[in-house]
């Protein structure tokens, strides 16, 4: 069961609304530019949007992540995904991991807004599987020589360091390593950028490496660099869900209006059935989602383990909102796919999520492999079942 929303929280969404505020009113230039401007992040940090993020902890700040992600991502989606990075990813690794006064300077500044964190996972010639990594980062005397390639990089233009996964040289497929990586240093090259079809503001982009770092570049232990970035990713797909349910909603909403001011032979658009009998699917599903959004999230906040439940959560989350976005476009005919309205917009920002974040095809996995435990209750009922199997007289 989900907690009420407390005093503080309420505090901290404030704090995230004035952030936004004095952003300014119209974040549409930065889609038209494909970057976001770097200053956007000095000012949420100003307003204690990081650190105030952060300050109970990973687990407790949970309904400030959500939060966070609901109000950003009303306000433009690709800002959402970029401070997603930078907070629950290097902000999130930095907090849990840092070690030395090198690496928690890289804390304070990250927390203010100096520095700005991205992720590199992806390399060209592959996506989820992090055991077939090639970038490598070799021991040197005074530190690491790290080289590879990063694709699909969210945020990179506007990102001062890439917390990169390698493998270390002479290890297994699947002994990697977290390294921090300023962008500016000798041998790191921002190659481009690709076009996309949604979250134009947060642009995407590659990056090569051919660079020596120092000791502290290392993040944690070497050969821990899986099991640090599947637990990062946990929080990553609970603000992903945020994201894609604040779309959702607002969707609905403009739908709603739209099907009640819509006038069709003189009645509202709203009195035809198969209109509100979508819309009315569309909000319960949203509904039922957002609950469970919640009680993965009140799980995370009282201790408990959460990772298939939240992974489960992105699975639905991803499935319902993009049938509701798509359902939505359509009660707006063929003004909801043209650019002055903003349903083409979300209906094109939701369909990343089912890749990013964990693909659709990685999590099922992930929970099909439950599957295959053994459950002694459902054994011992199906034995019994199995037992008493035979024809009747």
């Amino acid at each position: 069961m989900s907690s009420p929303v407390t005093a503080t929280e309420r505090k901290y969404r404030d704090s995230v609304r004035a952030a936004l505020t004095a952003i300014g009113p119209d974040p549409r230039d930065w889609a038209v530019a494909g970057h976001l401007p770097r200053e956007v992040f000095p000012t949420l940090a100003e307003h204690g949007v990081f650190r105030d993020r952060w300050l109970p902890g990973a687990a407790p700040g949970v309904p400030r992540l959500i939060a966070m992600a609901e109000e950003l991502s009303e306000f433009d989606s690709g800002l959402a995904l970029a401070a997603m990075g930078h907070s629950e990813v290097f902000i999130g690794a930095l907090r849990w991991l840092a070690a030395g006064s090198t690496q928690q300077a890289l804390l304070d500044d990250a927390l203010d807004g100096r520095a700005v964190g991205c992720f590199g996972a992806t390399e060209p010639h592959g996506g989820s599987d992090l055991s077939g990594l090639r970038t490598t980062a070799t021991p040197q005397p005074d530190g690491w020589h790290l080289v590879g390639r990063k694709r699909y990089v969210s945020n990179l233009g506007a990102a001062t360091h890439l917390l990169a996964v390698a493998r270390v040289a002479g290890s297994g497929p699947r002994d990697l390593a977290l390294f921090l990586v300023p962008l500016d240093a000798p041998g790191v090259r921002i190659e481009g950028f690709f076009a996309t079809a949604g979250l134009r503001s947060c642009d995407v982009g590659e990056v090569s490496l051919d660079t020596p770092l120092g000791p502290q570049a290392l993040l944690g232990a070497p050969g821990m660099g899986l099991a640090y970035a599947s637990r990062l990713l946990q929080f990553e797909r609970l603000s992903i869900c945020a994201q894609l349910l604040t779309a959702g909603r607002m969707a609905l909403g403009l739908a709603a209006a739209y099907a009640r001011r819509r006038m069709i032979e003189g009645k509202p658009l709203l009195d035809k059935q198969a209109v509100r009998h979508r819309l009315a699917h569309a909000h319960a599903r949203l509904g039922v989602a957002a609950a469970a959004l919640r009680d993965t999230g009140a799980r995370a906040v009282a201790g408990e383990g959460f990772a298939h439940e939240v992974a489960a959560l992105k699975l639905v989350v991803c499935d319902t909102v993009e049938r509701v976005t798509d359902d939505c476009l359509q009660v707006f005919g063929a003004r909801g796919y043209t650019t002055n309205f903003p349903l083409e917009g979300w209906w094109r920002d939701v369909r990343l999520a089912r890749i990013g974040g964990g693909a659709d095809e990685v999590l099922t996995e992930l929970l099909a492999g439950r599957l295959f435990r053994a459950d002694p209750r459902f054994d011992a009922e199906l034995d019994l079942l199995t037992a008493a199997d035979t024809p009747r007289l």
